[in-house]
């Protein structure tokens, strides 16, 4: 019962204070109910300080450099795993090969 918001869809402000104040809306959206984050955004970003709003990002190049190196997916597949995968792919298939002649 996912429904899936486009960019379109999701609402850029809000109002607080009995719509005294108005804002813009965190434009985040939550994995399980892909429902719109009712939160604030920070001033002059898309996103509030709960999803990455107040994050500056690496400042020196040696950060910069180590953030490249030690990217990773979703935190448990780096490029080393990726690039190892069809290898092991390959030697699963010899082995499902013996098996299946034995």
């Amino acid at each position: 019962m996912k429904s899936d918001q486009s960019p379109s869809d999701r609402e850029p402000f809000m109002t607080l204070a009995s719509g005294r104040i108005r804002c813009s809306r965190c434009q985040a959206l939550s994995k399980r109910t892909r429902r719109q984050c009712c939160a604030p955004a920070i001033r002059g970003k898309r996103c509030c300080r709960l999803h990455g709003g107040k994050s500056t990002g690496p400042k020196t190049k040696e950060g910069r450099k180590r953030c490249g190196i030690a990217n990773t997916v979703h935190g448990g597949e780096t490029r080393a795993i990726r690039a190892a995968r069809p290898a092991k792919m390959a030697e699963l298939k010899v082995l499902e090969k013996i098996i299946e002649r034995w």
